[in-house]
C-alpha cells in the first residue's frame, strides 16, 4: 500500500518514481486514469476546439451582462470589492510546514528563494495583491477565475490576469481538460497548454467545466434593481408628478394637442414642482394615484436585501444601518459570520490553486506552503477587555499582558492572580483565600449564638472583661443561611442582626424612621425626618414610585445585591423597609433610601414596603440624602468587621500551623 501511494504522489506532481517503486509496479499511463463517466455541458465527442469556442458564445452574452451589472449596480460592485479586500488584506507569505520557532528558521532553500521573488514580482504593472485581488473578482462576478503562467527553463517567472469573459476550456467529453483559448475579438486568439493556466472555479450545481458566481444567482433582482432605479431616475427627471385624469370637455383634438404641450412645459421637470395644472372652459383634473417615490424606495431596499444575501455579506459590512432589525446579531458577530461563510472559503479555494500549480508543479517545494496573512479586525476596545478578563481571572499573568502591549516585565507579574470585585488574590493563595472566605461567612452566626458546625467560641485576648467571645475553627466553618453570602456583607445592616427590631420600639414613627436611617446616614443630615408626616411600614404599589432616573442610581449597576434582596422577599416576605418622600410637585413617591430593595420588589412583582413621609415643599435635604451615605463606618458595622479579622486572623494561623 505504501508503494502505491508513494507511485500516486509522484504521479500527482508529473515526477518519476523511485527505482525501487519503478521496478516493483509501472508507472500509470494516462489511459489508467481516464475517468468513464461524462462532464455536464460537454458536447457531443469528436468536436473541434473552435466548436467548442462557438458553444460558449451564449455564455459569454450572460457573462458580458454580468459586468455590466458590476458597473451600473453598487449592490453588486460593492459585496464583490468587499470580499476581494478582505481576502487579501493580509498580503501572501510562504510558511514552512515545520513548526519551528519563530527566528530559528533556516536560511531559505534556492526554489523557496526563487518563489519569494516570484511574489514580489509577478508581472511589471501589477503586484501579488492586485493580481489576486483580480482573480476574487472574477471569482465572486463570472464564476472563473484564470491566471497564465509564463516560465523560463521550466519555472514560473512571471503570472498574468486572464480576461475571464474571453476565455475556453478545450476538453474531450469526459471533461480531461487539454487546453484553453482565449478570443478576444473574433481576430486575435491564443491557446494555452493546461499546466499554463490556474484555472480556479467556483462550486457547481452539476459540476461541469464552468462555475457559477453568486452573481449569475443574483441576476434577477440585479435587473429588477436596475428597472426600479431606472423608474426612480426617470420621476425625478419629470420631477415625480402624480397620474392625473384630465377631462377636457369638449374641447378639439388640436386644443387637447396644446394642452399637452403646455402641461409638459410648465408641470412637468423638478422646476415646475408646485405649479397648478390649469384648465379653461370647465375642464376637471382629478389625481389617479399620488406620489409613489416612497413605494420604489422599499422595493429597491427589498431587492438590495436579497442581492446581498447571495453573495454572503451582512449588511453592517455595507454601511447599511439596521436600526431595530432583530436576530442581525452585533458587529463582531456578524463580521465572523462574514469571515466564515463568505471570505475563508474563497481564499482557501485559491490557496490550493497556487499551492498546487507554482509550489508542487511549479518550483517542487513540498515542504513549504502559502497562505493569506491574518489580520485582526477587532476594535481596539474589545481586544483590550478580552486582555483584561483573562488578567482577572488568572488564564493571563501581567508580564505575558505586557509583552503583548510591548511593555517591559515587572518583578513578580508571573504569578496569575484571581481578581473580583472586591479581593485580588493570587492563584497559589486559593487554598487559604478559601479557608479565610468560609470564616468570614461564619461570623454571622457565630456572633448571633447560633451553633455553627466545627468553629467553638472562645473569649477574645484583647479585653480584659473576657465578655466578648469569637469563633475559633478546627476545621472549615459552614454558612448558616444561604442569603448571607460573603459578597453581600454590606448588606448586614438591611437585614435581620442582632440589633432590636425597629418595629418593636415604642418611639414615633419619625423617631423610628430617624434610628433606621442613623444606620447609613450621618445624624446631620436627618434633621428634617421630625418635620415631615410619617406613615407606614405599608404596602405601596410599584406604580406609584418614581423609577424615572433609575439609570443613574448605584442600585442599578449592582445587580446581584438587587439578586439577593429578592431571593430574600421570596424566602422572608418582606425586608426592612424602604424609604420614601410624597413632595406636593410630583405625583409619585420619591426614593430616598432603599433603592436596592425597591429594585428587587419591581423584579418580584411585589409592592414596596416602606415608610412614607410627606413634605411641604419640593426639594429639600432629602434629596441629597443618598449622596452623604457612609458604607461600613457605623458601629455595628464595625464590630462585624472586626470580629470577621478575627475570623480571618485564626484561619491564616491555622494555615501556618
Amino acid at each position: 500500500m505504501g508503494v502505491l501511494s508513494r507511485i500516486a504522489g509522484a504521479f500527482r506532481r508529473g515526477l518519476a518514481p523511485a527505482a525501487d517503486v519503478a521496478e516493483s509496479r509501472e508507472q500509470p499511463t494516462a489511459a489508467q486514469v481516464r475517468r468513464t463517466g461524462y462532464e455536464f455541458g460537454i458536447p457531443l465527442a469528436n468536436i473541434s476546439s473552435s466548436a467548442q469556442v462557438a458553444a460558449t458564445s451564449e455564455r459569454q452574452q450572460i457573462l458580458t451582462q454580468l459586468h455590466q451589472a458590476y458597473l451600473t449596480c453598487i449592490w453588486v460592485s460593492s459585496p464583490i470589492d468587499l470580499i476581494a479586500r478582505t481576502v487579501t488584506a493580509g498580503g501572501v507569505q510562504i510558511v514552512s510546514n515545520e513548526d519551528v520557532p519563530e527566528g530559528e528558521l533556516p536560511p531559505d532553500p534556492p526554489e523557496v528563494a526563487r518563489l519569494r521573488r516570484l511574489l514580489r514580482f509577478v508581472n511589471p504593472h501589477e503586484d501579488m495583491v492586485q493580481l489576486l485581488r483580480n482573480a476574487v473578482t472574477d471569482l465572486e462576478l463570472f464564476g472563473d477565475a484564470y491566471l497564465e503562467i509564463v516560465r523560463l527553463l521550466g519555472e514560473p517567472v512571471a503570472i498574468y490576469t486572464l480576461d475571464s469573459t474571453t476565455m475556453t476550456v478545450i476538453s474531450d467529453q469526459h471533461g480531461e481538460v487539454t487546453g484553453y483559448r482565449q478570443d478576444v475579438d473574433g481576430v486575435r486568439s491564443a491557446t494555452f497548454a493546461p499546466e499554463d493556466v490556474i484555472h480556479i472555479s467556483l462550486d457547481s450545481p452539476r459540476g461541469g467545466l464552468y462555475g457559477v458566481s453568486p452573481a449569475a444567482k443574483a441576476l434577477l433582482p440585479v435587473t429588477a434593481w436596475l428597472f426600479w432605479e431606472a423608474t426612480l431616475k426617470e420621476c425625478g427627471r419629470r420631477g415625480d408628478p402624480p397620474r392625473i385624469h384630465v377631462d377636457l370637455a369638449h374641447a378639439q383634438d388640436a386644443d387637447v394637442q396644446r394642452w399637452r404641450e403646455q402641461y409638459t412645459v410648465h408641470n412637468l421637470g423638478p422646476k415646475a414642482v408646485g405649479t397648478p395644472v390649469i384648465t379653461t372652459d370647465g375642464g376637471g383634473v382629478q389625481v389617479i394615484d399620488p406620489r409613489k417615490v416612497t413605494d420604489y424606495l422599499d422595493a429597491t431596499r427589498q431587492l438590495r436585501d436579497e442581492i446581498i444575501a447571495c453573495f454572503g455579506c451582512p449588511p453592517a459590512k455595507l454601511g447599511i444601518i439596521e436600526t431595530g432589525n432583530l436576530g442581525s446579531g452585533s458587529g463582531e458577530s456578524q463580521d465572523k459570520t462574514f469571515r466564515v461563510n463568505t471570505v475563508v472559503p474563497v481564499a482557501n479555494l485559491i490557496l490550493e490553486k497556487l499551492n498546487y500549480h507554482l509550489l508542487d508543479r511549479g518550483f517542487g517545494i513540498t515542504d513549504w506552503h502559502l497562505e493569506f496573512s491574518e489580520i485582526d479586525y477587532r476594535d481596539s476596545k474589545v481586544v483590550e477587555e478580552i486582555r483584561d478578563m483573562r488578567l482577572r481571572n488568572g488564564s493571563y499573568t501581567l508580564n505575558r499582558y505586557r509583552d503583548e502591549i510591548g511593555e517591559p516585565p515587572v518583578e513578580g507579574g508571573d504569578d496569575p492572580v484571581l481578581v473580583d470585585k472586591q479581593n485580588l488574590v493570587l492563584w497559589a493563595d486559593m487554598g487559604r483565600m478559601s479557608e479565610a472566605q468560609i470564616a468570614k461567612a461564619a461570623a454571622p452566626g457565630v456572633s448571633a449564638g447560633v451553633q455553627v458546625p466545627g468553629v467553638q467560641v472562645r473569649p477574645r485576648q484583647d479585653q480584659g472583661d473576657g465578655d466578648a467571645e469569637k469563633p475559633a475553627s478546627d476545621g472549615p466553618a459552614m454558612l448558616t443561611d444561604p442569603e448571607d453570602e460573603p459578597g453581600l456583607a454590606k448588606d448586614a445592616t438591611q437585614g435581620s442582626g442582632p440589633r432590636e427590631s425597629l418595629t418593636e420600639k415604642t418611639t414615633p414613627k419619625a423617631e423610628q424612621v430617624r434610628d433606621q436611617l442613623l444606620q447609613n446616614y450621618p445624624t446631620r443630615s436627618l434633621d428634617w425626618v421630625q418635620d415631615a408626616a410619617w406613615s407606614g411600614p405599608e404596602s405601596v404599589d410599584i406604580d406609584d414610585v418614581d423609577f424615572d432616573d433609575e439609570e443613574d442610581w448605584a442600585a442599578t449597576q449592582e445587580p446581584e445585591r438587587v439578586k439577593h434582596f429578592v431571593r430574600q422577599i421570596k424566602k422572608r416576605g418582606k425586608t426592612k423597609p424602604a424609604v420614601l418622600v410624597k413632595a406636593p410637585g410630583n405625583p409619585k413617591l420619591l426614593i430616598i433610601d432603599g433603592h436596592h430593595r425597591a429594585l428587587a420588589y419591581r423584579k418580584a412583582g411585589k409592592p414596596i414596603l416602606a415608610w412614607v413621609g410627606t413634605v411641604d415643599q419640593d426639594h429639600g435635604p432629602w434629596t441629597q440624602l443618598h449622596s452623604s451615605q457612609f458604607h461600613g463606618k457605623d458601629p455595628e458595622r464595625e464590630a462585624w468587621d472586626d470580629l470577621y479579622r478575627q475570623h480571618l486572623d485564626e484561619a491564616l494561623a491555622r494555615i501556618a500551623a
